[in-house]
């Protein structure tokens, strides 16, 4: 399994158009449901590829949507369900 990260962010909104930017620049990532284990609140996060996080980051700073909290987790990758750790 490979490494990837959640990238949390503080409603909704930023993760839907944060999920739409990153595809428009090439990053693959997937909407995913945030764990449990990470937050109690009941909402979704964006699951992108460890290496591709810098990348994700920058893309995410220059449209002014930078994630809440990044959280590493293993899983079988953005085109299908992840699993945290």
């Amino acid at each position: 399994m490979n490494d990837y990260l959640y990238m949390i962010f503080k409603s909704m909104t930023h993760v839907l158009t944060a999920e739409r930017a990153a595809r428009k620049s090439g990053i693959s990532c997937r909407m995913v449901p945030i764990p449990r284990n990470v937050s109690t609140d009941c909402g979704m996060c964006i699951s992108v590829k460890a290496e591709d996080g810098a990348a994700f980051l920058a893309m995410a700073e220059q449209k002014n949507l930078k994630p809440e909290r990044v959280e590493k987790h293993k899983g079988s990758g953005p085109k299908s369900r992840c699993y945290s750790n």
